[in-house]
């Protein structure tokens, strides 16, 4: 490519967004190749194939802020009057514009206009005169501007946001328990955890001074059609429940549906509960079979015959109807056994009618969805009614084939995947698969599915944590037919991201963390603090080979933990399971173990001689089992405002939850706990709970 197009390509990838260069986490600066700038370009929208696409797309995009008059969206803060810049043709510039303002509630206001004429541009050939239009402070809401000058009608969406995300005030510190929902196992679920057992551990929690339960993301998942994929951070719609955690035995129609009662009293299906709660790994294709044999005789039951019980079904349609296309699209599903990209055009571009699927079907989907709705809630409501909140997970993204993509597809990029440049850990990159936010169309739309999804999910949490907070910023994407190397960053539109987050927070009693691990731009720290975002401490990233600072303090608005579910636990960590396991995966070069494992050597030791001195280890030769309950009692007397106990660690689970960079090669997000509800309940495993109530009182 000539350097004189080549210079047009990056000026053209920077006015888009995109970085033609960013620094990897080796320090090291990268240079983008111009095809994969290229490719990212075309999944944005602007061409960029060759020299006169690339000059056209360049021309096009240097005139659109001047000619779209003003930005789609402004952020107002803390109730601060707002400088707004405007842009007209200049044969316009001597009218004067009118303004209305709409509040969110629907009152509107006539302004008088305060603007100060700024000068008149000439771009690619055509001027335009620039303005700066002042407005003062707006209540905390969504309000629409409008501004009319000659024939024409431009808007703005402005966010009146509070800089600071919500707090408890006043804020105290506490501690909880996090384990997969699915991991954990009771006599009576089937072979998975499911809501009621999730409800008896919060209870459990709550009775030894803890106030949250965190688990992963509990979202719609696709276990049949058109694919079975087990991981919640590959959703089939961040706007609904997964019906997998139902508890069917406590749905009121298995009390008085007869033949459901005898399918699950038969030989057969015992043999199946028998063998699911046997096996350590959880067959979803398998259990969801069951679960769904039974599902779909109560629906069935519920349909058939007018019950006090559809008076609340209505409601609840009518209250949330968007069930009912996503039942439609989850009907669909079941009938053409593919994913929507290969359906017929009508069907893929967002059209179904009736006759395109088994009506029992759709009532199937929005009957468990209705239950799986009203089993989320009783959670909640029990759990706090014993003091204990839910932390929820919201993922970053949801799986190709997902209801999202298909109903919200202008929101989101065809052309490339979402991932991550190569890394210490990763080094030739990761591409998660999933189909990224499209950061101008979000933006044009007034982020209605970002509010959709986020609403869902603080309507029911109280603490939701961020996944990969940096893609409020900025997001790697790699375009299609490129290796997960090939790839740049694309940047979001962080202040009004940050702005939705902290109002909706605010609305919804939710505090935020942001999942800031990995490589971490240093302005989105800041902007965590800014904004009063919690931020994530994790002892294994922590951890130094100095005994006098073995453990730097995590900050006071943090939420610390030994580890994460993507990382090894803290017995696997110790006993350097994870370095071999990286070795097999070809992670780690083998001439690098020896030296790895000589410095986690060094790393323990410093731990141990750290936690003497702190106090919090007074044995003379610790084993595995006195250092963890040690670590979590340095963390619980931290300044961190939530300590979070992975439940595992305690009984020193070797086996992690979730291999990153894996998917076929180890069986992740399906692995279940050792110990059965009963048996965490009945060992009294946090039998230091009471010191750990009293440190975090300090």
């Amino acid at each position: 490519m000539k350097p004189e197009i080549a210079r047009q390509l990056r000026h053209l990838a920077e006015l888009n967004g995109v970085q033609p260069s960013f620094i990897d986490a080796a320090n090291k600066r990268i240079t983008v190749s111009p095809e994969v700038l290229a490719g990212v370009l075309k999944a944005l929208g602007v061409p960029a194939d060759g020299p006169s696409e690339i000059r056209e797309s360049l021309r096009t995009s240097l005139l659109r802020s001047f000619r779209q008059g003003i930005e789609p969206l402004v952020v107002a803060w803390d109730h601060k009057a707002i400088t707004l810049p405007c842009c007209f043709p200049a044969s316009l510039s001597s009218k004067r514009p009118g303004l209305r303002l709409i509040l969110e509630d629907g009152t509107v206001k006539k302004l008088t206009p305060n603007i100060r004429e700024l000068a008149v541009t000439r771009v690619e050939g055509e001027r335009f005169a620039t303005k700066k239009l002042s407005l003062g402070p707006l209540p905390f809401g969504y309000h629409t501007l409008e501004i009319s000058i000659g024939d024409s009608v431009h808007r703005t969406l402005i966010i009146s946001a509070p800089v600071r995300s919500f707090a408890e005030a006043p804020a105290e510190k506490s501690w909880g328990a996090f384990l997969p929902m699915y991991a954990l196992q009771s006599k009576e679920s089937w072979g998975a955890g499911n809501f009621s057992d999730w409800e008896r551990l919060s209870r459990w929690i709550g009775a030894r001074g803890g106030s949250i339960a965190g688990t992963l993301p509990l979202l719609a998942a696709f276990l049949d059609y058109p694919v079975c994929e087990p991981s919640p951070y590959s959703p089939a719609s961040r706007l609904f429940w997964n019906e997998f955690y139902l508890d069917i035995t406590r749905v009121p129609e298995f009390a008085r549906c007869r033949e459901a009662q005898a399918l699950v009293r038969s030989r057969s299906f015992q043999a199946k509960l028998r063998a699911f709660r046997r096996d350590e790994i959880i067959d979803y294709k398998s259990q969801w079979a069951a679960r769904r044999s039974v599902l779909e005789l109560l629906a069935k039951f519920f349909f058939s015959k007018a019950t006090a019980r559809q008076a609340e079904f209505r409601r609840f349609l009518r209250e949330r109807s968007e069930v009912n296309e996503y039942a439609a699209f989850r009907a669909v599903c079941d009938t053409l056994k593919t994913s929507w990209h290969n359906w017929p055009s009508r069907l893929r571009d967002g059209t179904i009618r009736e006759g395109d699927y088994e009506v029992s079907a759709q009532q199937f989907h929005l009957y468990v969805q209705w239950l799986a709705h009203q089993q989320m809630d009783e959670l909640i409501q029990r759990s706090e009614k014993n003091g204990v909140q839910l932390y929820l997970d919201l993922p970053l993204g949801v799986n190709p084939d997902a209801y999202d993509v298909w109903r919200e597809r202008d929101s989101f990029v065809s052309g490339a995947s979402a991932g991550a440049p190569p890394d210490l850990f990763f080094s030739k990159g990761q591409n998660w698969g999933f189909a990224p936010l499209h950061p101008q169309r979000i933006r044009e739309n007034g982020y209605r599915y970002v509010l959709a999804f986020l609403r869902f999910q603080m309507h029911h949490a109280r603490l939701l944590r961020i996944d990969h907070v940096m893609g409020l910023h900025r997001l790697y994407w790699v375009p299609n037919g490129f290796a997960a190397h090939e790839g740049t960053y694309v940047n979001y539109p962080a202040e009004e991201l940050h702005a939705i987050f902290s109002l909706e927070s605010h609305r919804h009693h939710t505090r935020l963390v942001g999942e800031n691990l990995g490589t971490v731009p240093p302005i989105v720290n800041e902007s965590m603090k800014r904004h009063r975002m919690r931020e994530m401490y994790v002892v294994q990233f922590e951890e130094r080979p100095d005994s006098n600072a073995a453990l730097p303090a995590p900050p006071p608005l943090s939420v610390a933990s030994l580890n994460t579910h993507d990382t090894p636990t803290f017995a696997g960590h110790w006993r350097g399971e994870d370095l071999v396991e990286s070795v097999r995966l070809g992670l780690l070069p083998r001439s690098q173990l020896n030296s790895a494992k000589r410095n986690r050597e060094r790393i323990k030791a410093a731990l141990v001689q750290f936690l003497r001195k702190e106090g919090f280890l007074k044995i003379a030769r610790p084993a595995l089992r006195d250092v963890v309950p040690a670590v979590i009692a340095w963390l619980t007397a931290s300044p961190a405002e939530i300590a979070l106990i992975n439940l595992e660690d305690l009984w020193l689970e070797t086996k992690p939850q979730n291999v990153p960079g894996t998917s076929i090669e180890r069986p992740n997000w399906q692995r279940r706990s050792k110990m059965s509800l009963e048996q965490i309940i009945e060992r009294k495993i946090l039998t230091d709970s009471k010191r750990i109530s009293e440190s975090r009182t300090r």
